[in-house]
């Protein structure tokens, strides 16, 4: 049987309501026998409706012998049917079963999440830059959603138009060849020497044809492909995930002391009064700076939180990756930063892109630990060009899907002249979380932070006025704040309130 053919049948034929001896089950154990055509001889393959009673997202799965792993542990390639079959998604994906059964199923989805992100890092970004990091299977069934927030690479397609031959089994053979980068990316991978286990080709030709890639904005950026030293350093920082894969008990403790957070009062003023300061980051001020900021002098310097680009667009769709979130988080938690978010570029799109949009930031907060999250409504040149650029209805419909999915805050990055040129000045009491109003009453002049905002009005200045309805919580006077331990000027945030009630407001739970 041709590969085309027995996926598509599947999904024609599959149907949850039918007993486990349907053609659609008995197709799905029958994969075991026909994937021995398109798999290398030390991989199987292993099809699943179910055990007992039909499984709302039936799959195959792909397994390299050599490993010790399953669909409950490890990685592996799967072909995963979305609950209502209209799409499959080829997918490599991590085991979560014996993980949850340690640290519970929030617990083990974080933190596969985490290394899903260590994983697609480590690999060649030329490798995988058309692939998704997301995917969406139509259901909010536990296994469903353990499948989804497990996922490392993705290839979706939809069922009614499936590729053609050829092209769906180079996929699979694709997705082979990066199981057996992943492995090694884990460390756990065949012993040097063996096939289809050398490091993806890096360096200075990758770097040009990157640069190539980048888009005309102030947020287009491009990440250069790690190097060794890059790979040494997840190898030793991830050493915890190795453990996962080969004795999870080993996972309960270190994971639970991840999760301790001693609480760290803001250091430079003895009493806590408004205002409060944070920062607002992307990629861009890891590069003029030429690496991270030293956040133990952020932090000292008076900046209570912070909030750095992890998301831009529809993973599936219009999108630009982005690179450094991660570091940013981590050296921030380490500095002893409490409040630490990630922001989302929203697109334009229908109600599985912006399902897509979701879930691909909830994603990368999972992975790093960030706990808020802000949606940056604006329209960039790229986005006017290519008519995809944020309308009322977009930010509607991510705010109810984040609500219905999601108990972090969503911060509402709205600049006035947005709202009142470009969204047709909808009320704004509509948003359920807080606001951010852009405003820079001095341009592009660059200042201290605390001078800066005295010098733009300070608790009575323009940013503060009303608009739909609401007055903004936050205030982002300027984009070109010095602060010390930040080598270049950053995006800069007032809050009029004491700092205990900024981490209530920006970290609490809903």
């Amino acid at each position: 049987m041709r590969l085309r053919t027995l996926i598509g049948e599947i999904g024609a034929k599959y149907d949850r309501r039918l007993p486990m001896s349907s053609e659609a089950q008995m197709l799905l154990r029958q994969a075991r026998v026909e994937f021995e055509q398109w798999l290398p001889a030390d991989h199987r393959a292993e099809g699943s409706g179910g055990k007992g009673r039909a499984a709302v997202t039936p799959r195959i799965a792909v397994f390299n012998t050599d490993e010790t792993v399953t669909a409950r542990r490890g990685i592996y390639v799967a072909y995963l049917f979305a609950a209502d079959m209209s799409t499959v998604a080829l997918t490599l994906n991590q085991g979560i079963t014996e993980i949850a059964e340690k640290l519970g199923r929030a617990g083990a989805r974080r933190a596969l999440a985490w290394e899903a992100a260590d994983i697609r890092g480590a690999l060649n970004p030329d490798d995988i830059a058309d692939l998704d990091t997301t995917i969406d299977l139509r259901s909010k069934a536990p296994l469903s959603v353990d499948y989804q927030r497990a996922n490392i690479l993705a290839r979706t397609y939809r069922l009614k138009a499936l590729p053609n031959e050829p092209t769906m089994v180079a996929d699979l053979q694709r997705f082979i060849r990066l199981y057996d980068l992943a492995l090694n990316a884990r460390g756990r991978g065949r012993q040097p020497g063996s096939q289809a286990t050398d490091t993806p080709a890096r360096g200075p030709a990758a770097t040009k044809n990157a640069a190539k890639l980048e888009p005309k904005s102030d947020d287009a950026y491009r990440r250069r492909p790690a190097g060794r030293a890059r790979r040494t350093e997840l190898m030793t920082r991830r050493g915890l995930f190795v453990a996962l894969a080969a004795v999870p008990a080993a996972f309960a403790a270190p994971i639970a002391l991840g999760r301790e957070e001693k609480p760290r009062s803001p250091d430079p003023a003895p009493q806590d009064l408004a205002p409060r300061f944070t920062i607002d980051l992307s990629q861009h001020d890891w590069n003029r700076s030429g690496g991270n900021l030293d956040w133990v002098a952020v932090r000292k310097a008076g900046i209570v939180g912070m909030c750095a680009r992890a998301t831009y667009g529809d993973p599936s769709g219009y999108h630009h990756p982005s690179y450094r979130f991660g570091d940013f988080l981590r050296a921030a938690k380490a500095a002893g930063l409490l409040v630490r978010g990630g922001y989302h570029n929203l697109v334009r799109g229908d109600q599985a892109s912006i399902n897509r949009q979701v879930d691909w930031l909830r994603r990368e907060l999972d992975a790093h630990d960030a706990n808020w999250a802000m949606l940056d409504i604006e329209r960039y040149a790229e986005l006017v060009s290519h008519n995809m650029w944020p309308r009322w209805d977009d930010v509607r419909r991510f705010d109810d899907r984040w609500a219905a999915v999601e108990d972090r805050v969503l911060v509402g990055y709205l600049p006035p002249w947005v709202w009142s040129k470009h969204l047709g000045k909808p009320d704004l009491r509509a948003f359920r979380g807080p606001l951010i109003a852009s405003n820079y009453p001095l341009g592009d002049n660059a200042d201290e932070y605390r001078r800066l905002y005295a010098r733009c009005g300070g608790d009575k200045g323009q940013g503060w006025a009303s608009y739909g309805n609401r007055i903004s919580e936050g205030w982002q006077f300027s984009a070109q704040a010095k602060v010390p331990g930040a080598a270049s000027a950053c995006g800069i945030n007032a809050w009029r309130m004491a700092f205990d009630q900024l981490n209530a407001l920006l970290t609490k739970r809903t």
